[in-house]
């Protein structure tokens, strides 16, 4: 009878080890074994920590960057003083696992481009570590999908779900904005703080405008030239609107600057950057709110109160945080 009662609950035990553990294709095509509902999760870089904090920020184990400046009241006091990660693991760097291990992660998650020497990265950790990995693609356009894979990863669906949708909402509501009319807007996206080198259509500093349907008049990896450009080449380009990740005031006063017409006609504008860039720096999901905020300034339209909704409810639903006038006002004042 013991005996028997003892096969019992071993068997039992098993069941519930098994119903602990979930199987998880990533993005990369990998099967991963992950806990049911872990409690601790580690991000990989910036981009995985934006789509962590937005979706669970209870579970990451420290933060990528602790913010701080003008960004802190933009963040929840609960969330101000995270554990900052000084060492991110490497592929062949053992030594750089030291922090990863000290902080007992259950899994480490990856946001970004699915390329081979990520997923290499990736793997290499997972087997030096125990720690189980996960790769998501980072697109732009996949931006719903991931919350709704990530969310049911680490069990809680039903929070990737909202988030998901809340995403798509966005999403659609401004897809193909800047096509329409009698002609699409053209726009000249700078990657540097000087201006000069451009943002290209098919990289992710030109997810955005390509997802507008805007012209980015620098074009693409395979017809635009990856280097700085001159400031006649940005001239030829003939940009109806300029966007910049650097000063507004510091490019508009550079003689330089003055041969085009997009500077000349003030039609220069510079992404908001609180609490993180609206740009693609990091090429994250920060980047929903720039979806919006480029529909209105690339077409000459006034940030109206459908466009302040839009955002209030982003910060609501993705930083956890519900805008007051004076802060609406703060993160738009320099754009």
């Amino acid at each position: 009878m013991l005996r028997s009662l003892a096969v019992v609950l071993g068997v039992a035990a098993l069941a519930a080890g098994v119903l602990a553990q979930s199987n998880f294709v990533d993005d990369a095509g990998r099967a991963v074994v992950l806990p049911a509902r872990p409690s601790r999760v580690f991000a990989a870089g910036a981009p995985a920590d934006m789509l962590l904090y937005t979706l669970a920020p209870e579970l990451l184990v420290g933060r990528n960057r602790v913010p701080s400046g003008e960004a802190l009241e933009f963040v929840p006091p609960a969330y101000r003083n995270p554990r900052l990660i000084r060492q991110l693991p490497e592929v062949d760097n053992p030594a750089a696992d030291a922090e990863l291990i000290a902080l007992k992660p259950e899994v480490y998650v990856d946001y970004g481009t699915v390329a081979p020497d990520y997923i290499e990265s990736l793997e290499a950790v997972q087997r030096r570590t125990g720690v189980p990995g996960i790769i998501l693609d980072g697109a732009l356009a996949r931006v719903p999908d991931a919350y709704r894979r990530l969310g049911a990863a680490l069990g809680i669906s039903e929070r990737g779900q909202r988030l998901g949708d809340a995403a798509a909402r966005l999403l659609n509501k401004y897809r193909g904005a800047l096509a329409r009319g009698s002609a699409p807007v053209r726009v000249y996206l700078a990657c540097s703080a000087d201006g000069y080198m451009p943002c290209l259509a098919d990289e992710s500093g030109g997810e955005q405008l390509q997802w507008l349907g805007g012209v980015n008049v620098a074009g693409t990896r395979a017809s635009g030239p990856r280097r700085p450009l001159t400031i006649d080449e940005i001239k030829a380009l003939s940009p109806d609107v300029i966007v910049i990740s650097g000063s507004v005031a510091r490019l508009r006063s550079d003689s330089a600057w003055q041969v085009v017409d997009a500077v000349k006609a003030g039609r220069v504008y510079a992404w908001p950057t609180l609490p993180d860039g609206w740009g693609s720096r990091p090429p994250s999901v920060n980047r929903l709110p720039g979806i919006a905020w480029l529909v209105y300034v690339a077409s000459g339209r006034r940030l109206d109160s459908e466009f302040e909704a839009d955002v209030r409810a982003f910060f609501r639903d993705f930083y956890h945080l519900d805008l007051t006038g004076a802060q609406m006002r703060k993160l738009l004042q320099a754009s």
